[in-house]
């Protein structure tokens, strides 16, 4: 028997040195990956949005509308017999003026009138015809609406006349005053008046086409700068607008988009199917205030390049033990950063740590917030290599798990700025803005990296400005 209990000992000793050994090299149970579609958004913010242009477009195009004789009667017997025949031709421009929303203008015209009687008694007829050459000036007033669908409503009176001479025609001894005629012009040309303000006015003033072609264009994300790839990207929501009015010589309307913005850096967006363009809501806009949300893309590429760089090759020792860390992998799981760290030396395999995703403000960095062994790793080291557990080494590569984003920071809202200082959308559509400092806001996992989320106060203005009509 004591030669037996002899024999066992050394037996024991090196089972328990293989079963120690063994474990050792025991890979940790790695973490799930996992990402969660999760969508941040920013609070709706008002864009300003300007439209103008010229009332001089508006009168040359009117006055390219209405040209030469606008108005016959060649008949001495119509209209009830009134032995009167009217010619009216347009005579000089027609100059407009605007208050609020309303076009005021003088058409002048130049008029030539035969004016008579004939009689007939005894079965003899009795006649006195006399033509006179004169001008007068009628005036007019069109209101000016926007409708709900973009369109422009307009609704065009006569307000009075005015001779430039009293025209009187003395006619077999008594004078014949012709003052109605005035009349008669401005009923019979208040039709053609109309109809050529409408076509003028929806030449100049046909906002829908440019509105149409923003609300593309700002339903896509918008390319600021190529290097580093800059990207704006809007998720407008209503329109909202006064009515037109005049400003310097300009048919002006302001108008409001509500929308969220977003701002990034790295791979563009999935562009999407825009919406129909949506009603136009006639009210007082907003004033321009616009929440910005920046959010910046750190791909894992990246995250485990500049990990690797800082890590590989770090050692640990407690005591006679020690590990070299070989490598380094970072990936998602149920919303936690999993750092997966490879090890050679006394400990040979992988552990597991976990941690959130945080930006320090102080030095605007990404750190991983409560960094941690992972729960399976933990009591796998408990068990095996419990000198690996100690707090020395967690710290040793949690301090390693910072990644520095001042200078992307820095550059990223100077090219915002540069960037957005003006940004053509379309032939005559412009885009400005202005942003402040950012604020951390959050850091999410998605599966293509980390998502930093910060948001900055700024305004957003898109111009349109409709180019000379005169070619």
């Amino acid at each position: 028997m004591k030669s037996l209990t002899k024999f066992y000992l050394p037996l024991n000793f090196f089972l328990l040195l293989l079963l120690y050994g063994c474990s050792t090299f025991k890979k940790a149970e790695k973490p799930v990956e996992s990402y969660e579609k999760v969508e941040i958004k920013p609070a709706p913010s008002a864009i300003h949005l300007e439209f103008e242009a010229k009332l001089s477009d508006i009168q040359y195009t009117l006055n390219e509308n209405l040209t030469g004789l606008l108005y016959e009667d060649n008949s001495l017997d119509d209209n009830g017999g009134d032995n009167i025949m009217v010619k009216a031709w347009k005579d000089g421009n027609i100059v407009l003026t605007m208050k609020e929303n309303v076009l005021i203008y003088k058409v002048p015209l130049k008029v030539w009138i035969k004016v008579g009687f004939k009689k007939s008694a005894f079965g003899y007829s009795i006649s006195d015809y006399r033509e006179i050459n004169t001008a007068l000036t009628l005036n007019f007033r069109t209101e000016i609406n926007l409708l709900p669908d973009w369109s422009v409503q307009t609704h065009t009176t006569g307000t009075d006349y005015k001779w430039v001479s009293n025209p009187v025609v003395k006619v077999g001894g008594a004078d014949i005053p012709v003052t109605y005629v005035a009349d008669i012009l401005l009923k019979r040309n208040l039709n053609s008046i109309s109809r050529g303000i409408d076509e003028s006015l929806k030449t100049v003033l046909d906002f829908k086409p440019y509105v149409g072609t923003a609300w593309n264009a700002l339903n896509s994300p918008i390319v600021l700068d190529e290097a580093p790839k800059l990207w704006l990207q809007m998720m407008p929501l209503r329109f909202y607008a006064s009515n037109l009015k005049a400003v310097d010589r300009r048919v002006h309307f302001s108008a409001g988009l509500q929308s969220y913005i977003t701002l990034g850096m790295g791979p563009l967006p999935d562009k999407k199917a825009p919406l129909p363009l949506p009603v136009l809501n006639i009210e007082t806009p907003a004033a321009a205030g616009s929440t910005i949300m920046a959010r910046v893309e750190l791909p894992f590429d990246e995250l485990n390049a500049l990990a690797a760089a800082y890590i590989k090759g770090q050692q640990f020792s407690y005591g006679k033990s020690s590990v070299k860390v070989d490598n380094v992998n970072l990936y998602g799981s149920e919303g936690l950063l999993v750092a997966e760290v490879t090890l050679s030396g006394s400990y040979k395999g992988l552990v597991y740590f976990k941690g959130t995703p945080f930006f320090r403000e102080s030095d605007s960095s990404l750190i991983l917030k409560d960094f941690d062994f992972d729960l399976k790793t933990k009591n796998l080291l408990i068990k095996s290599a419990k000198w690996l557990y100690q707090d020395g080494f967690r710290k040793m590569i949690a301090s390693k798990m910072v990644w520095s984003l001042a200078a992307d920071l820095k550059n990223f809202s100077t090219s915002i700025n540069k960037s957005l200082s003006y940004q053509l959308l379309a032939p005559g559509l412009g885009l400005r803005a202005s942003m402040s400092s950012l604020n951390y806001e959050q850091a999410l996992i998605s599966n293509n990296g980390i998502e930093v989320y910060l948001t900055a106060k700024g305004s957003i203005t898109i111009q349109y400005q409709r180019e000379n009509v005169k070619k």
